[in-house]
């Protein structure tokens, strides 16, 4: 925990505020940036939580105006943003204060956005570096993760829901990175256990498939060490707070280690797992869907990233084997018992298998995250490559993964 605490006080494109109880100083940290912030939250549990209370308390003592913008809801739609930069621009506010999940975070990063640059629909901005085109960076936004799970108050990705189309869309550019987070563990406290599990999960992916990661290797050469250091708090810290979710030392494990993802996402994009998603958000939730794929697609990519792998086993504390990637999968297994998540897709109440056409033919179009695996998916290969892992993701077997 110490050394991870170290490399956020040093990381440089977003400043990090970490530490229990710091949300009672977001006044003071706004100050910094502007004299008037829209507030921007998700559906209601903060006001449970009497975590928005708090920060009301300490903008209204620091000098702050401000409004609350709230019912941003999972996977934010295009509607969501246009109603937050409504009353973005209405209240003529300088700076975005976005206090929540991942989906609050993407929400309040598209409506500034529009905020910013005062032209044009969200839909111009979707894609990779479309922002930069107008802007060097949106407005000032702070970020206040209420889970341990996205890393959203450190990337330079929004994802956006298109409803009309069925469809997410993902804005990627380095000008939405958000100007400071406050990321305090005691906001995850009133977290129940699914909510710990699931965001808990796609911590985990983050940091396995940024690892795995080997097309952007040499972008940033700490990445690698950061995310070693995460998986091993999520390894030990996330079984103690489905086990116990009032553990401090737990919590604030997993929100440093949350933190380190998306550390490690901002240099190294994720993988073959995040595909999925999208096609099965009616069935599971995305925390799920990549999780439950991990094993699967890290079975196919095993014949690359050998030594990766072994190195992920040594911290789950897999027995010697000849066959590393068996070691690694049945590692995975294990762990995933341990906390009680289904090893299959088969385990889903929903999930039927023409699910897996679905998601066969979504992924098969996205071309660009097949080629950008660990070990790449050729696209005439594609549709057999993808439906032989997820075949082997709903009956719970490697065999013929491992023979691709």
């Amino acid at each position: 925990m110490a050394r991870a605490e170290e490399i956020l006080k040093a990381w440089k494109p977003t400043k990090i505020d970490f530490g229990e109880g710091r949300v009672r100083h977001v006044g003071q940290i706004a100050k910094r940036y502007a004299d008037r912030t829209l507030v921007v939250i998700g559906r209601g549990s903060i006001k449970k939580s009497g975590i928005l209370q708090e920060a009301i308390q300490s903008l209204e003592g620091s000098g702050i105006t401000y409004k609350i913008v709230e019912g941003v809801e999972p996977n934010p739609s295009k509607e969501t943003v246009y109603r937050i930069t409504y009353h973005l621009l209405a209240g003529n506010f300088n700076c975005v204060t976005a206090i929540g999940g991942g989906s609050v975070i993407d929400a309040a990063k598209a409506a500034g956005i529009l905020g910013t640059t005062r032209e044009g629909e969200i839909d111009d901005y979707f894609g990779v570096g479309m922002v930069s085109k107008k802007v060097k960076r949106i407005m000032n936004l702070i970020a206040v993760p209420t889970t341990s799970g996205t890393g959203s108050e450190l990337t330079k990705f929004s994802v956006i829901t298109d409803a009309s189309l069925h469809v997410k869309k993902l804005i990627f550019d380095m000008a939405i990175v958000p100007a400071e987070a406050i990321v305090d563990p005691e906001l995850t406290y009133s977290c129940g256990n699914r909510v710990s599990l699931i965001t808990g999960l796609d911590t985990l992916t983050h940091l396995i498939e940024g690892y795995f990661n080997n097309v952007d290797e040499g972008a940033d050469p700490e990445a690698n060490q950061r995310a070693l250091i995460g998986m091993k708090l999520v390894f030990e810290g996330l079984p103690r707070v489905l086990q116990n979710g009032q553990d401090r030392e737990a919590r604030r494990m997993m929100s440093l280690a949350s933190t380190l993802g998306g550390s490690v996402l901002f240099y190294k994009q994720a993988g073959l797992p995040h595909l999925n998603s999208f096609s099965w958000s009616n069935v599971m939730d995305h925390g799920e869907a990549v999780a439950v794929m991990l094993p699967y697609y890290s079975a196919y990519y095993a014949p690359t990233i050998p030594e990766k792998m072994k190195k992920v086993g040594e911290l789950m504390s897999v027995s010697e084997s000849k066959d590393i990637r068996e070691a690694f999968v049945q590692g995975l297994f294990e762990f995933y018992r341990k906390i009680h998540f289904p090893l299959t897709l088969k385990e889903f109440n929903g999930f039927s298998e023409d699910l897996i056409e679905k998601a066969v033919k979504d992924a098969s179009q996205n071309r660009m995250k097949l080629e950008a695996s660990p070990r790449p998916v050729p696209p005439e290969r594609s549709d057999e490559i993808l439906r032989t892992i997820m075949e082997g993701a709903y009956h719970g077997t490697i065999e013929k993964i491992m023979n691709l």
